[in-house]
Parts: C-alpha cells; sequence; structure tokens
C-alpha cells in the first residue's frame, strides 16, 4: 500500500518508493502495489504510485472502481499479463456485467470531473486548517486520506464519538489518531464545517 490507511494514514515516503522500484529491477523481482484503499483519485492521481513517479508490474484495485457495486480488478504490465491464460484465473462473480458497467461508469465520472485534481487541492486546504487546531501533534494525508494524531491529553475514541453527537461521522484508529476519508466532491467550504466541529469537539474535552 502507498499509503497505510488502517494504521493511521502513513504516506509512503518518495525515497522508499522508489527505492522499492529499484531494487525489484535489480533483483528481477515484481513489485505489485495495492491501490484497493488508494486508487481511483483519492489521493489526488488517478493512482496513488503516480504520485512517486513509479510504475509497478501489478496493481490491484477494488472499492472506488464501483461506486459502491462490487468489483475487484487487476492491470499488469504486457509482459506479466502473458502469465494470465484463458481460464488461469477466475472469480465465482467476475466480469460481472452489471458491476462492470457501473465500474465504467464510475471511472468516467472521476476522470471527466477531475476528481483527482480535486482531492489534491480540497486536501491541501483540509490539512492546513486541520494542523491549526489545538492538542493537534501532526497531520498525515495524500489527497482525501487525512489522518489527525493528537497530543496525549486527547483521544481519538473520545473525539470520533464527540463529533458523531455533532452529526460528522469520522473514525478513530489507536488511542489518538482519527482518520477521515470525504467524498471526492468535497468542497473547502464542507472542509470548514468538519473542522468547526472537531474543533467544538476538542474543546469540549478540555473541560
Amino acid at each position: 500500500e502507498p499509503v497505510q490507511g488502517e494504521g493511521g494514514v502513513h504516506p509512503a515516503t518518495m525515497e522508499f518508493m522508489q527505492g522499492l522500484r529499484t531494487f525489484c529491477d535489480e533483483n528481477d523481482m515484481l513489485l505489485l502495489i495495492d491501490e484497493v484503499q488508494t486508487g481511483w483519485c483519492r489521493t489526488g492521481a488517478v493512482m496513488s504510485y503516480m504520485n512517486y513517479g513509479i510504475k509497478p508490474d501489478i496493481v490491484s484495485m477494488a472499492k472506488a472502481l464501483g461506486g459502491g457495486m462490487p468489483i475487484g480488478a487487476i492491470c499488469a504490465t504486457a509482459e506479466v499479463a502473458k502469465a494470465f491464460t484463458t481460464g488461469s484465473h477466475g472469480t465465482t462473480f467476475g466480469g460481472h456485467p452489471v458491476s462492470c458497467a457501473a465500474a465504467l461508469a464510475e471511472v468516467n465520472e472521476l476522470l471527466d470531473r477531475d476528481l483527482a485534481g480535486n482531492a489534491k487541492k480540497v486536501g491541501d486546504y483540509f490539512t492546513a486548517k486541520l494542523e491549526k487546531l489545538p492538542h493537534v501533534k501532526e497531520v498525515r494525508h495524500q489527497g482525501l486520506l487525512v489522518g489527525v494524531e493528537f497530543d496525549d491529553t486527547i483521544g481519538g475514541v473520545d473525539v470520533k464519538h464527540g463529533c458523531l453527537d455533532r452529526h460528522l461521522l469520522i473514525t478513530a484508529i489507536g488511542a489518538h489518531i482519527i482518520r477521515m476519508i470525504p467524498p471526492l466532491i468535497v468542497t473547502e467550504e464542507e472542509c470548514d464545517k468538519v473542522v468547526a466541529i472537531i474543533e467544538d469537539t476538542i474543546k469540549s474535552l478540555e473541560k
């Protein structure tokens, strides 16, 4: 994963990702990248690996590909794809026509509206606002995949529940981290509302 989402949003460094590509090339190994959570415009590029200027041999994708419909897929280089002969790889519902039609419509929508561009622009804006909140130790993000780590006096689960009471859905990871994955169409104005709710929640926890 180019960004470790479940661990609290930790984007890989440029040095690490480019080093992996070089290491694989030097040792005749394949580089497989998991874009199930990070793929299709979430991170400010169509695929997260594109932020690092590398090309994997195989990339897996799902979630955003179907826009809510169940589908998964992989892409591979022409050379690697030769190994996938007819019938060598299959799934029970593989190639389901309804899911595939939904995926085609979803991908066209994502690309035609440049939602990767919106994710980068609004993600940077959102992060800059979150960094100014009290008790924030660090904000980590790539596009609209955002993690906020608080100091030891603020519990992530407490923030999550306080935000829920204020009609904002977020999640907590570990003791002091919240994670947010807003819709790719989110606006700066909507981010301002989110920041205001989180700030109000933090202040209520200080009492």
